[in-house]
This record gives C-alpha cells, structure tokens and sequence, in this order.
C-alpha cells in the first residue's frame, strides 16, 4: 500500500531552469548598465552553470575571471538577479491543487534534493507550498547526491515509511530515479522538467503533467 510519496524539487515541483536563466539575463543586462562592456548573458548563464548552480559566488567569480573589480557592477548584478528570481519563481501549473489533493488521500510528502535545505525550505515558502512536505532532505542532511541511497535511506526514515511503501518522482533518470530503484521504492520520471539524461533508466511510470500523479495512483 503507497503510504508516501517523495519528490524531486528542481524541475519537478519547479521550473528551476527558466526562472535560473531569466534572472541570470536580467543580472547581465545589469551589469552592462553599470559599466561592463559586452554582451555577456548567455557567457554569464554558462559560466553559473560550470561553476556551480547552487553556488553563491558565481557572479564574484565571472568578473574576476573577467578582470573586472568593481562593487558597483557586481552590486547591480546582484540586485537584478534577486528581483527577477523571486518573480518568477513559481511552481509548475497543478502543483499547488496535486499536493492538497495527496495530502487529503492521507499520504505523507517529501521533497528529496541535492540542493541546501535552507534553499529549499526558501522556494518552496516562496511558492507558497511549503506546508505541505513532512519532511525534506537536502544535501547536509547525508552529504551525498542523488543517486546516493543515502538521500532517499533519510526521506523514509523520517516519514516512517518502509520503501515499498513510497514512491519517487523526478526529473534525472540517472540520480531520481536510479537512487530511489536503489532502495526499492517505485519511481515515476517527470518528463515535463528540463533534464532529459539517463534515459537508459526506467521508471513504473511517466509523468507528462504534475496532475498526471494522480492518475499513476
């Protein structure tokens, strides 16, 4: 009996890339009004994504490796990327009514990330949905990634469920849903997200809509 369901955050409950790319173009457009010559966004967004996606430092890092030492273009940056990130960090359409919907059949939620929990814990109150989740596990909680067994070992401890007893859904065939096979859950892939890698993974179901959950139930 599925008792508990787990997910992914980024480019599962979130549309992580779109929100990540336009507040990146927002923080070069920035930039180059305050000073930096050239054209830089879609430099800027490559860069952020070698560096490190999660890092807090990338756009210091882009302008050392540019030669450019100035707080005032760096500061600028900054401010342009938080406003636009907050904007338009919002979660996928049916998220909110899915979630409340799983929670009134009495399963019990989990988001499952690589991400800082601080940073996740901060999307998900800003996309309002946040009391949703019983639990989330973010990278500090076993300082290991997906397809660590380690992660999703954390999720189910915590919800008190035994892995036949869940279920995963995720965006990356070959961290959600190779780490959740791991440990025996049953896994559904969200084709909708961004990542489309590790297709040599195969999940129990496939998810083309958040509401189609419902319907793997």
């Amino acid at each position: 009996m599925l008792k508990a369901i787990t997910f992914d955050l980024d480019n599962t409950l979130i549309d992580f890339m779109s929100f990540k790319k336009k507040a990146t173009y927002s923080a070069a457009d920035a930039m180059v009004k305050a000073g930096f010559r050239g054209n830089i966004k879609k430099e800027l967004f490559e860069f952020y994504l070698s560096h490190g996606i999660e890092s807090e430092d990338a756009f210091q890092k882009f302008l050392h490796k540019k030669g450019v030492k100035s707080d005032r273009i760096l500061a600028a940056g900054l401010n342009a990327y938080l406003k636009v990130k907050y904007k338009n960090l919002k979660p996928y359409p049916k998220v909110k009514s899915v979630l409340k919907r799983l929670k009134a059949k009495g399963l019990k939620l989990a988001v499952i990330t690589d991400a800082p929990r601080l940073k996740a814990y901060m999307r998900l109150d800003e996309m309002g949905i946040a009391d949703y989740f019983d639990v989330v596990v973010g990278l500090e909680d076993t300082g290991r990634v997906k397809p660590s067994r380690l992660p999703f070992k954390k999720a189910l401890k915590e919800l008190g469920v035994k892995a036949d007893e869940a279920m995963h859904v995720g965006d990356w065939r070959e961290r959600d849903i190779l780490g959740a096979k791991r440990v025996g859950m049953k896994t559904c892939v969200a084709r909708y997200g961004k990542n489309k890698l590790g297709r040599k993974v195969w999940a129990d179901c496939y998810l083309d809509g958040v509401g189609d959950i419902l319907k793997a139930l």
